[in-house]
C-alpha cells in the first residue's frame, strides 16, 4: 500500500530509487538479524563519516590503522561515494545506498558501530553504537534543532566538555542529563597536536607574508535548501560585486597575503563558479572535490593558517585549540534564515565582528601587525569548551570501547 501511495506522490522513478537504495537494504538487515540473532558478535568495527575518510570518523580510522587495530578487527566503511581502489589489510568498503548481503551481515554482527553524520542503527542490543559528533565539535552556533535527531539506538555521544553537554543534547534532540553523553575528546582534533603535519602540498608557507583561512558555512544546497534569502555573485557574503573582488585581489597581491577560501561541502557548486574563476597565486579556492583530489584536510588548513575568517560555522572551535586570531563575517546576519541557536553570541564569537569590506581589510591588517585584543577571551573560551587539550582523544575512545 505504501508503495502505491509513494508512486502517486513521487513518481515511479523516485519510488524505484528508494526501494533499491533503502528499503531492500532494511529488509536484508532484518533477515540477517533473524538468521544470526543467537550468534556472538564478531570483531568488526563499522565506520561512517561525513564525506568518507574525513571528520571524526576518518581521524578515528587513521588512528586504528596507525596502531594496527586492523590486525585484530575487521574495519568496515559505509561509504557515500565510490570505494577506493586500494584499502589496507582487513578493511572493507560498501556503498551506503546500495543493497549488499555482505554489508548487512557485517552491520548485524559488528561489536562497534560509529558515525559522525548519518547513523547506522544497531541491530542487536549488545552492540555498541557511538556518535563521534558531526562537524567540528563545540556547539552549533546556527540553529540545527530538529535537523540532527539521534536515534535511541545510539549508546554514546561524544562531547568536548560537560560545560556544553546540555547545549549538545538539545541540538541532537536527546534528553538531558543523559548517561549517553561522554567526554573523551574529539578524534579530528588529535591531528592538531601532531609534531609534524604536512601542508606544503597546499601552499608553500614561506612564499607569503600571511595566510588567511576563510571557511564560510553553506547558504544554498543542491537539494534546494536555502538558508539565506540573499544571492551572492561569488557564493560567499561580503564580496558583493566584481569591484569588491578586484579590491580584494589587489590588496592580497600588494601585501603578499594568501587567502584560502574553503567552501562548505554542502554548498551548491553552481553558486561559486564565478569565485573559482578568480583563483590566483594569492587567492586559493578549495571545494570538496579539490580537497579530496589533493588529499587536503581541514586540520592541515588550520595548522597552515595564521588567522581564520568564520561566520556561523562550528569550524571556529578546533581552530581555538591553536589559539590564533579569528574574525567573524556577519554581513548577512539579517538574511540568514536558519537563525542562531545561542543568545549570548559574543561569549562564543571571540573575535572581530566584520560587517563591511573595509572592516575585513582592517581586521587582516591589525592581525598581521601582531595585534590580538581577543587573546584572553579566546583562551578562556578554549578552556571552557575543551576539557582535554592533549591530542589523546582516540586513545581514550579505544579504551572506552574496550578494543
Amino acid at each position: 500500500m505504501w508503495l502505491l501511495n509513494y508512486i502517486k506522490e513521487k513518481g515511479i522513478k523516485r519510488a524505484f530509487v528508494v526501494l533499491y537504495e533503502y528499503k531492500i537494504d532494511l529488509f536484508l538487515q532484518k533477515i540477517m538479524s533473524i538468521l544470526f540473532r543467537k550468534s556472538k558478535l564478531k570483531n568488526i568495527i563499522i565506520i561512517m563519516s561525513h564525506d568518507d575518510f574525513d571528520n571524526n570518523g576518518g581521524a578515528f580510522y587513521d588512528y586504528l590503522i596507525k596502531n594496527h587495530y586492523n590486525q585484530k578487527y575487521k574495519i568496515v566503511w559505509i561509504l557515500n561515494h565510490k570505494k577506493p581502489d586500494e584499502l589496507p589489510e582487513n578493511v572493507y568498503g560498501f556503498k551506503y545506498l546500495r543493497p549488499s548481503i555482505k554489508k548487512d551481515y557485517y552491520i548485524c554482527c559488528a561489536k562497534i558501530l560509529t558515525a559522525d553524520d548519518l547513523i547506522i542503527k544497531k541491530v542487536k542490543k549488545d552492540q555498541k553504537s557511538y556518535y563521534l559528533t558531526h562537524g567540528h565539535g563545540g556547539i552549533s552556533i546556527k540553529n540545527i534543532e530538529g535537523i540532527t535527531v539521534l536515534p535511541d539506538t545510539v549508546d554514546y555521544c561524544l562531547v568536548s566538555s560537560f560545560n556544553i553537554a546540555e547545549m549538545n543534547a538539545k541540538a541532537w534532540s536527546i534528553p538531558y542529563p543523559s548517561e549517553k553523553l561522554i567526554n573523551l575528546g574529539l578524534p579530528s582534533n588529535d591531528v592538531l597536536f601532531e609534531k609534524e603535519i604536512k601542508t606544503s602540498h597546499i601552499v608553500k608557507k614561506d612564499e607569503y607574508n600571511y595566510i588567511i583561512l576563510w571557511m564560510p558555512t553553506f547558504r544554498k544546497q543542491k537539494t534546494g535548501r536555502n538558508d539565506s534569502d540573499k544571492d551572492y555573485e561569488y557564493g560567499i557574503p561580503l564580496i558583493e560585486t566584481s569591484e569588491d573582488m578586484k579590491k580584494l585581489k589587489r590588496y592580497l597581491t600588494e601585501k603578499n597575503y594568501c587567502l584560502i577560501i574553503k567552501m562548505h561541502p554542502f554548498q551548491d557548486e553552481n553558486t561559486y563558479i564565478n569565485l573559482k574563476k578568480e583563483r590566483s597565486h594569492n587567492l586559493i579556492v578549495l571545494d570538496n572535490k579539490e580537497m579530496k583530489k589533493r588529499e587536503i584536510t581541514n586540520q592541515q588548513l588550520y595548522v597552515l593558517s595564521d588567522i581564520m575568517l568564520n561566520d556561523y560555522s562550528s569550524a571556529m572551535f578546533p581552530f581555538l585549540l591553536l589559539n590564533r586570531p579569528m574574525g567573524f563575517v556577519l554581513s548577512d546576519l539579517k538574511n540568514y534564515k536558519r537563525g542562531i541557536s545561542i543568545e549570548n553570541l559574543d561569549e562564543f564569537m571571540v573575535g572581530e565582528k566584520i560587517y563591511t569590506f573595509a572592516e575585513l581589510i582592517h581586521f587582516m591588517d591589525e592581525s598581521a601587525s601582531g595585534k590580538d585584543s581577543f587573546l584572553k577571551k579566546r583562551t578562556e573560551l578554549r578552556d571552557y569548551l575543551y576539557d582535554y587539550i592533549d591530542g589523546n582523544s582516540c586513545e581514550r575512545i579505544v579504551k572506552h570501547m574496550g578494543l
